[in-house]
């Protein structure tokens, strides 16, 4: 009676039986297990390949803005420094973003006013990273500007119009295992702030290539 409830508690592939059967019973679970192995391999695959092929693209927007320095002589010599933050989200919720060093552009009506390095960096799944940026203004590349910025600068609303392009490169991995190359391009319309320090406004439109 003991050896019968024995019997029915055993598992598939527990040793019993003749041996013939036994070894058909192994070779059942064998197939099985590798089934069920390769079945998950498969949709981890295809899982892998769609977050890959879709992967949510991070952004870029200017968060802050201002005057470092300035002055500017009615003879049109024009010496300033910027101050800038750039915030860089990653909206994805597998995939990193790691970029390499990028540039940041500065242009007054049109005309390029500075430029500077965007230092390079990483930022997680669902993170985001804030970038300090100094730029240096270009007085040279203002010279046919100067009454232009001269009447902004003391003007009524004492608001100077920029835009702020931004080129960041980089590589998109997604869970640490499949890597794709991607450019996160910015480029952002700025009143700033001549009469008050650090204040601006502005509205931003994103770019990501894969």
């Amino acid at each position: 009676m003991a050896t019968a409830a024995s019997s029915s508690s055993a598992t598939l592939c527990k040793h019993h039986g003749p041996p013939t059967a036994s070894h058909r019973r192994l070779r059942a679970c064998v197939a099985i297990s590798v089934t069920a192995l390769l079945l998950a391999a498969v949709v981890a695959a295809a899982v892998l390949a769609v977050a890959a092929a879709r992967p949510r693209p991070a952004d870029a927007t200017v968060t802050a803005l201002g005057l470092a320095s300035l002055s500017v002589s009615p003879g049109g010599s024009v010496n300033a420094t910027l101050d800038a933050v750039l915030a860089i989200r990653n909206p994805s919720p597998v995939a990193a973003f790691a970029h390499d060093a990028g540039r940041a552009e500065v242009y007054y009506r049109g005309a390029l006013a500075a430029d500077a390095d965007v230092p390079p960096g990483r930022v997680a799944p669902r993170g985001s990273e804030a970038l300090a940026v100094r730029l240096t203004v270009l007085a040279d590349r203002l010279a046919g500007r100067a009454p232009e910025l001269y009447g902004d600068v003391v003007g009524a609303a004492g608001d100077v119009p920029l835009t702020v392009r931004t080129t960041v490169p980089g590589t998109v991995t997604v869970l640490g295992v499949l890597r794709r190359h991607a450019v996160v391009i910015t480029a952002c319309d700025v009143a700033l702030s001549v009469r008050r320090p650090g204040a601006h406004s502005s509205s931003c439109r994103v770019l990501t290539k894969l």
